[in-house]
């Protein structure tokens, strides 16, 4: 990792109040209505334009870096249509929000590869950031 990539890890997670190594096994996409937009892909059945997509992620947990402990998780990014779609089985480190409807991605920055230097460095400023009270998450709606 270079050091703007370390940078970019360390304020990620300090943006985020959940950080796990994911090994994603599932990706579901599912359209999202938009009312009153002339592009997009109309949905007859919906009797609406969809512009964005739903890109619903499932993966098993290897580690648990900041936040509580889970196995399995489930979070969701919403994109443009048509964006990239390809479902990666390689870890990966990816930094959570939560709302009202579960987990969601961080945003543009937030997922990182797996690497061993990668995950040292995760672990230690989880450890870090365990040890302040917790601030403002800037990545995170609310």
């Amino acid at each position: 990792m270079d050091e703007t990539e370390k940078e970019g890890l360390a304020h990620a997670m300090a943006m985020t109040p959940h950080t796990v190594v994911v090994v994603h096994t599932r990706l579901t996409i599912v359209p999202v209505p938009s009312p009153d937009v002339p592009t997009g892909l109309y949905d007859p059945d919906e009797g609406r334009t969809m512009t964005e997509e739903r890109h619903v992620y499932e993966g098993r947990v290897v580690a648990t870096l900041r936040g509580k402990p889970m196995k399995r998780v489930r979070y969701e990014v919403v994109v443009d249509r048509g964006d990239s779609t390809a479902l990666s089985t390689k870890p990966a480190i990816v930094m959570l929000c939560r709302g009202p409807n579960g987990f969601y991605w961080g945003g543009v920055g937030s997922h990182f590869t797996a690497s061993r230097e990668a995950v040292a460095l995760a672990r230690k400023v989880g450890k870090d950031l365990a040890a302040k009270p917790a601030g403002k998450f800037g990545y995170c709606d609310g």
